[in-house]
């Protein structure tokens, strides 16, 4: 009784008295438990493992881009794919719903956002630099490689592509360097990467909750000033339509670990909000619906729809989802991602005339998926367990190596 009287009677700091205005936990204490109406956070094993839901929510975005590909795209995109216009091969209802598939990107980005907080949480700069890199470039050279074989090999609609494209693109800074990505699905590589990048100053200090909240500001600061700056080079690193959905990821991902506050969900909104923005904006944004789908209430939704579900997760409402297919399918996420794009449009393009359109898109991405397993089993997986083994071997040169003689 005697410490209970202790604490209640401590003088509370003016930091500290500032830090609970906004939300904030106390600064030298932990968050208080869940008697004392706090969150505590998840456990070490919980932390480190999978998320079910999470990883068939990853799976469901990465497949609704594909169907967008194949089924959804703008009238003149379609035409190419299909050799015909698009009412000649699906209804309008088909192609209207399809073509929300596109935004299974800004799905992945809010995913992302939450996992990476959450792999990087406890883990060295040197350690967020090899899980990376060994998640990142081995998956993407091989499709690289397999893309590359296919534009070179068989009578594919687009152009085969030239030497210096290939070897721009292998680098993953293609974007950066004004070179055209090989398979148009890449566009979404720099945004990561950028990402990666800008948090890794923040898993150097080492990530506490305060630093997150803190570089989540800063980066929504940034991403509403590059918008309207028009300074190509700022615009390039804090790439503000996609960064609304990395920074309310990582917001979730606290609520996750810790528990929902003020700030966080401050955080969120604002997150949401700016999202929407670039999404309806006709000029400016990274979406120009305007010119061929109008109805912009349903992108409020889908929107709406991907906030409340990663909302879920973070509040623990899906904790109980431990289904194993789910697991396995997220792990299919990136290879059916970055293969299905050159490789599905050269079959469709092939055999569109030839086969009935929805039997070929159903056959199509059902063998898109058993090849993204087959490249996740026994070419990702192998690489990035090696190049996992080899970097942690070594110091990378980083130590001072010792004087000539």
């Amino acid at each position: 009784m005697s410490g209970f009287t202790k604490a209640a009677d401590r003088t509370v700091t003016a930091p500290e008295a500032a830090a609970r205005s906004i939300g904030l936990p106390p600064l030298h204490r932990p968050l208080p438990p869940a008697s004392q109406g706090g969150r505590p956070p998840v456990a070490a094993a919980q932390r480190g493992g999978r998320l079910a839901v999470l990883d068939g929510l990853r799976f469901l975005a990465a497949l609704s881009v594909v169907l967008f590909h194949f089924v959804g795209q703008t009238p003149a995109s379609m035409e190419f794919v299909w050799g015909r216009p698009y009412d000649q091969v699906f209804s309008e209802g088909a192609h209207s719903v399809f073509a929300f598939g596109r935004l299974g990107v800004d799905l992945f980005f809010l995913i992302s956002g939450f996992v990476i907080c959450m792999s990087a949480w406890g883990r060295s700069p040197r350690d967020f630099f090899i899980s990376r890199v060994s998640r990142l470039y081995p998956m993407y050279w091989t499709a690289v490689i397999l893309t590359t074989v296919v534009l070179l090999a068989f009578d594919s609609p687009f152009d085969p592509p030239q030497g210096q494209t290939v070897v721009a693109n292998l680098t993953m800074f293609q974007t950066p360097l004004g070179v055209n990505n090989l398979d148009s699905v890449y566009w979404t590589l720099w945004p990561e990467l950028c990402f990666y990048l800008l948090f890794a100053a923040v898993v150097w200090r080492g990530l506490t909750y305060q630093r997150v909240v803190v570089f989540c500001g800063l980066w929504t600061v940034a991403a509403v000033l590059s918008a309207g700056s028009h300074i190509q080079l700022l615009t390039l690193v804090v790439n503000p339509t996609s960064a609304p959905y990395f920074i309310g990821g990582m917001a979730f991902y606290l609520m996750y670990r810790f528990r929902p506050t003020p700030i966080l969900w401050g955080i969120v909104g604002m997150s949401y909000l700016l999202g929407l923005y670039f999404l309806l904006t006709p000029t400016g944004g990274r979406n120009n619906w305007a010119t061929w789908h109008p109805w912009r209430p349903w992108l409020v939704l889908a929107t709406t729809l991907f906030f409340a579900a990663v909302a879920a997760i973070a509040l623990g409402w899906t904790g109980r989802v431990r289904w194993r297919w789910l697991s396995t399918a997220g792990t299919l996420t990136f290879p059916l991602y970055l293969i299905h794009d050159v490789i599905g449009v050269t079959v469709v393009n092939h055999y569109g005339d030839a086969v009935d359109p929805w039997l070929l898109v159903l056959s199509l991405t059902a063998g898109l998926v058993l090849l993204a397993y087959v490249l996740q089993r026994f070419a990702e997986r192998p690489v990035a367990d090696a190049a996992r083994r080899a970097m942690r071997s070594g110091s990378f040169g980083l130590r001072t190596p010792p004087p000539q003689r």
